[in-house]
């Protein structure tokens, strides 16, 4: 089969990679006069398994309703007198149940171990080299609250096989330089 890949970043050359090796004729097109100058352009894209637990939890509602009007929240949402917008919310809210929180930590996990194979074996496969850190992140929690509304997630990603270290503050300070001269 003929394929043509639009874009030459990360995705649309990491696709043409994986379709030709199935076999494909591929060609890739890119606006631009050199790869990756555009959204891969300075990419800080991370493949971080442990960090799975969705935007839509149980806890989200309320946090979205102290963000509205906040040009610096995390996730800005504005209102509009738009259906499609109304009908998205009504989808998120439908994702901050437990039961649906839990199944989607289960595919998060599943999706990003996957990658997280996928990305080793094009390295081992290519040769490809670039300033990779591959030891982990730390997540850093502001209230009691938040930390303790972590730990069941963090259970159950670590009966998912994700390795995921739950630490107090004195440890951190302890791994945060570690991991600055890595």
């Amino acid at each position: 089969m003929r394929v043509i890949v639009l874009g030459a970043g990360v995705v649309g050359t990491t696709s043409a990679y994986f379709l030709q090796q199935l076999g494909h004729e591929v060609t890739v097109i890119d606006r631009q006069a050199v790869p990756g100058a555009e959204t891969s352009f300075a990419n800080g894209g991370q493949i971080s398994v442990s960090h799975a637990e969705p935007w839509a939890n149980p806890g989200a509602p309320l946090k979205v309703l102290q963000w509205l009007g906040k040009e610096d929240a995390p996730l800005l949402f504005r209102l509009r007198a738009d259906m499609r917008q109304w009908l998205w919310g009504l989808q998120f809210l439908r994702e901050c149940t437990p039961a649906r929180t839990r199944h989607n930590i289960e595919q998060i996990v599943s999706l990003g171990s996957y990658s997280r194979s996928t990305l080793q074996q094009l390295r081992t496969d290519t040769g490809l080299q670039y300033d990779q850190r591959t030891q982990g992140i730390l997540h850093f929690y502001t209230s009691a609250q938040e930390f303790d509304a972590a730990l069941a997630p963090a259970e159950q990603m670590r009966a998912l096989g994700c390795h995921r270290r739950v630490v107090d503050a004195d440890e951190a300070v302890r791994i945060e330089p570690a991991l600055a001269h890595v």
